[in-house]
């Protein structure tokens, strides 16, 4: 059996009040069509550290910024799609979800799905195109790009990025009195992982550290 496009799976958006999305407002807008087009941008930050005795700097992951996504939609009221009729009261709840809250102070967080697509975050922008009114004014056909960014809770963030755990790249800053084998207990648990330890920042005296020198250090699984 064929589906009409009335049937078809419907990109929806859930609003909620919470960063944790466990209180749901109740709202929910459901797109006329189905996006036109549909992108997804993630970006990764790295910092160059110089390890003393190397030629050539070390890139370093020293952060992400959130996940966005761009959404381009066609609202018709042109009869395309269902009855025909203005889509102005459609237009303005999906803006509305963009709209300063008093309660929350701030704007909905919402939970955008659609088939394997599956976005939550806030609406940081939407653009609206109007393409074709009726003869009083009121708009039969708009364009829409939205604009979301990810939104994490601190738990989520932090069950995600363990900062401290010894598979990350890291830098240690030299301080006075400390010495290889103590850094290499306090990173891997283990005094013996000096060695790989002073290879990989290329040391020829273990014992010779520097107040303020900046040490890389590998992740535990490259220095076994």
């Amino acid at each position: 059996m064929n589906l009409t496009a009335t049937q078809l799976t419907k990109l929806t958006i859930d609003a909620y009040a919470d960063l944790k999305f466990e209180q749901p407002t109740g709202l929910r807008w459901q797109a006329l069509l189905n996006p036109t087009e549909l992108s997804f941008s993630r970006k990764n930050l790295y910092q160059a550290t110089q390890s003393a005795g190397t030629s050539a700097p070390q890139q370093s992951f020293s952060g992400g910024e959130p996940d966005q996504v761009q959404v381009d939609l066609l609202l018709d009221g042109t009869g395309v799609v269902g009855e025909p009729g203005g889509i102005g009261e459609l237009l303005d709840a999906l803006l509305a979800l963009t709209k300063f809250q008093g309660d929350t102070h701030q704007p909905y967080y919402v939970h955008c799905y659609w088939g394997r697509f599956s976005f939550r975050g806030i609406l940081t922008q939407a653009d609206v195109t109007y393409k074709l009114f009726d003869r009083a004014g009121e708009p039969l056909r708009a364009t829409v790009k939205l604009s979301l960014k990810e939104a994490l809770s601190p738990q989520e963030v932090a069950a995600e990025d363990r900062p401290a755990s010894p598979d990350l790249y890291q830098t240690w800053l030299v301080k006075d009195g400390d010495a290889l084998d103590a850094i290499a207990a306090r990173v891997y648990g283990d005094p013996a992982y000096w060695r790989p330890l002073a290879a990989a920042n290329r040391l020829t005296n273990p014992r010779g550290l520097t107040t303020g020198q900046l040490l890389l250090l590998p992740p535990l699984g490259t220095v076994r």
